[in-house]
Parts: structure tokens; sequence; C-alpha cells
């Protein structure tokens, strides 16, 4: 990473799930299916729109690519990493389907969305190569095993159970490695893989990268894939007896003996995902993921099976050189790439968004209004209010809150009112800060009371405007 990216890449905004709810109030906006948005379920209670305009508005300069790479994105690339202490998932965003221009890591949180850039594709190339931390091990000769996507499942499952088991073993003082694992760790090894995703076990590895294949039971498909696997002599199965809770037993065949003991001796696993918008309804998709061992990479490349779809699966051995050739080939640009700037659609620019969720000032109805109890004469509408020229008064009683931080939703379809502002009119604040701007309003103003902190109160009118008052006056 050069030394320009990496202090740009310091950078980061945050942005609570209920701010990102506001783009749910846009009604010609569309979330790309490549967006982190689409997958994310929008939370109870009223959405931030404040906090959203707040985030958009500190976006410049480089960051003018973020919106649209947050919404659109035409290239998404996903890196998993874990090695049984530390796990880590990053997906990184770009406009551009051929990863020109900035991007950006976004992270989604329990409360927040954190996205962090501008970054350069470079940068998440060589991110990758260093997680790989590749061994010293000279050229390998092919090797590779081929399974239905049924049974490569089943084999994560078994690499899973059998780490369990291991692990047990030497909890208990044990030592060497067990010699098969049974269906019940089996079965367990799967539901935790499933139920609990950590990218350093296997089942989690690859339900990560591909939540499309994931096979919707076990009993009705990785137990049919293990006899299918025992047929093929690349397992043995010894029935256990009804009565017992730990089933059968399994014994891994040679071939799938070595390469878990492999895997055991490295515990690195690692998985990356690029999608790319080709059209509209075009997502082109390669993924691969493997563990570094030893000896040097076993990879299981998923590129080609189609979304949701089935097909057969191969485990094969890289050393350094192929391995990174297959990364750069699926991190690096599109070669037919055109060198013109890639345009995004006006209605994910910054300022296109900064207008959409912004309420228009009604049309100005022309009165003048009497002093407020304040002491401020300024020209008010009877709607909602236009610019004031006047000085703010003191703030309400209490001391106001930090700014940026309140909710400011428009009225949804049912609004209705819950006050009226006084005959004399009043002054409103942007925020409950009587140093923030503010704006004369008419009396007579039907308004509804949306929140209150101490006497401030925030008021919105039937047009979607609103502003803070003081409470204490409302009647």
């Amino acid at each position: 990473m050069t030394g320009t990216t990496a202090a740009m890449a310091a950078r980061e905004i945050r942005i609570s799930r209920q701010a990102l709810k506001a783009f749910g109030e846009l009604p010609d906006l569309r979330v790309s299916a490549l967006s982190p948005l689409a997958r994310m379920q929008p939370p109870d209670g009223a959405a931030d729109r404040a906090a959203l305009i707040t985030a958009l508005a500190g976006m410049d300069g480089p960051w003018l690519a973020a919106p649209p790479a947050l919404l659109s994105p035409g290239r998404t690339v996903e890196v998993l990493f874990g090695d049984g202490d530390t796990a880590r998932i990053g997906q990184y965003l770009w406009a551009d389907p051929d990863g020109r221009g900035p991007g950006f890591r976004g992270t989604i949180g329990k409360d927040v969305l954190r996205l962090a850039g501008p970054i350069e594709r470079d940068d998440v190339l060589l991110a990758a190569l260093d997680l790989a931390a590749m061994p010293v091990v000279g050229e390998l000769g092919p090797a590779a095993i081929s399974f239905s996507l049924e049974q490569f499942w089943a084999t994560l499952a078994l690499f899973d159970a059998y780490r369990m088991t291991l692990l047990r073993n030497r909890l208990a003082r044990g030592i060497g490695y067990p010699p098969g694992v049974t269906q019940q760790t089996l079965a367990e090894a799967w539901r935790t893989g499933i139920g609990r995703p950590d990218p350093g076990w296997s089942v989690s590895l690859f339900a990560l990268l591909r939540p499309d294949l994931v096979p919707a039971g076990f009993d009705a498909l990785v137990i049919p894939a293990i006899d299918e696997m025992d047929a093929a002599d690349l397992l043995a199965r010894l029935p256990g007896d009804a009565d017992d809770p730990v089933g059968d037993v399994y014994i891994l065949g040679p071939g799938l003996d070595d390469l878990c003991n492999a895997i055991l001796d490295g515990v690195v696993q690692f998985g990356i995902s690029v999608q790319r918008l080709r059209a509209p309804n075009e997502i082109d998709l390669a993924a691969v993921g493997g563990w570094r061992t030893p000896v040097g990479f076993w990879l299981a490349d998923m590129s080609a099976i189609p979304f949701g779809g089935t097909g057969r699966v191969v485990l094969s051995l890289h050393g350094p050189s192929s391995f990174s050739d297959l990364i750069e080939r699926m991190l690096g640009g599109n070669a037919q790439a055109s060198d013109a700037p890639f345009e995004t659609a006006t209605q994910y620019s910054r300022d296109s968004l900064l207008a959409a969720l912004r309420p228009a000032a009604p049309a100005a109805k022309p009165k003048v209004s009497k002093a407020t109890k304040a002491g401020v004469t300024a020209p008010a509408t009877a709607d909602a209010p236009g610019p004031a020229t006047a000085t703010a008064p003191a703030a309400p009683g209490t001391e106001p809150a930090t700014p940026g931080t309140e909710a400011a939703a428009a009225p949804a379809s049912g609004w209705s009112p819950t006050h009226t502002i006084p005959a004399e009119g009043m002054t409103a604040w942007s925020e409950p800060d009587a140093n923030s701007q503010s704006v004369a309003v008419a009396g007579g103003l039907p308004v509804a009371v949306a929140e209150r902190r101490g006497n401030w109160a925030r008021v919105t009118a039937s047009n979607g405007w609103f502003g803070w008052v003081d409470g204490s006056r409302l009647p």
C-alpha cells in the first residue's frame, strides 16, 4: 500500500442502521443486488434522516465515490481469513465494475456500518496475499480430488468434526490423531458451522463464501453424500449400535486422511469472492476458498457453479506461483476495460441523495408575524417556515444535546398534528442548539411533536419540514 493511500485509508465514516433506514424512504432509489444494504434487515423504529444527511455531507474529495459504491457497487470483493485464534471478514466495494477509481471497505456491525477508504484495487490484492502468507515450498506437481457438491459439503463437515475430536483428545491429554469421527460429532460440526459463522472453520468458511449453495438439511443431503463416499472408498463407515447416540463411526480413507492432517497442521483458512456486475441482472462470480498447509495451498474453486445450482468441486494443490497467479487473475482489473472515467448514475451521487433527503421548502405565503416572546421579529409564512434573518434567542430551559444526533425522519403518510404554533409565532432551530440556524414559524401552523429533550421539542409539519422549538410554549 502506498503512503498516500495508507494515509487516506485511515479515514472511517460510521453510519447507524437507523440512518441507513432513511435510504428506504426515497421512493425512486433502488439498491443494487451487490450492495451490502440489500442483505441488511431494516431496524425497528424511525429512520434517522438527519444522521444520514450529516454522514453524506461529510463525504468530499475521493469520498464522493462512496455513496455509489455503497448503494450500487459494480464490483465487490470479499476476503475471509481464519487461523483458529482470529477471524477476519472484509468486504470491498467499487462503483466501477472493473475496480477503477476509489474503493471502500464496508463492515457491517450490530448497530452501524463502517466505511473505510479510499482503497486501491491493488491494495486488496496485496492484503490478500499477505493474509495467506505463502509457505516456503517449491512448485508442486498436479494433485486433485473431485467431489460432487453434496460430497464436498460432507467433506467440510468431516474436516471440522475431525478437528473437534482432535482438540477434545488433546484436552483429555490424549496423543496422536483420532482414527475417525462419530456421526454425532459430524452433525455437531455441521450445525455449529452453519449457526455460528467463523471463517477459521471449514463449513463456516464456504458457507460465508457461497451461501447460495449451502444444503437445506444435514440429514437429507450430507448423510447420503457420506454413503456415496463410502462406496467410492474415500472413507469407511462403521455402523454403530441402534441405541447408541454416538451413531456410526467414519474412518477417513488414505487420501482424505493425509489431506485432513495437512490442513490441521496449518489451520489457516481463507476465501476470496469477487462479484462483478456485467449488466443490470447479470453478475460474474469468482469464488475460491482453501487452506494453507506446510506443503502448499489446497484450494476449492467454486466459480463455475451457478447461483443456487449444482456441479462438481475440485480440491487441488497449488504452489506459491500458481496460487499467486490465481489470486491476481481474480483481483486484477479487466484488461479489456476502457480508459474512460466510469460514470455513475446521477441518483447515487452525494448531492442528489442530499437533495432527496432534505425536505423542500414550501411556497411562501407572505405574512408578517408578531414579535415572539423571545423578542425576535422576522418574516414568516402560514405554512412551514422559510429562511430567517433573526438572531437566535437563548435556548429553551435545558442544556442542548450534541448537534447531529437527533432523529429527523419526514412524517409518514399517517401524519397528524398534536399541537398548534401559538398565535404570536415561534422561532425554530435546525438542531436543539441555540447557536444553530434558525427560522421564524408563523402562528397557527399545525405541527406534530416527534421528540422531546428537556424543554426542546422536535416538531414536524405536514409537508415533511421539521425543526426544534421551545416545547414549553406549545399549547
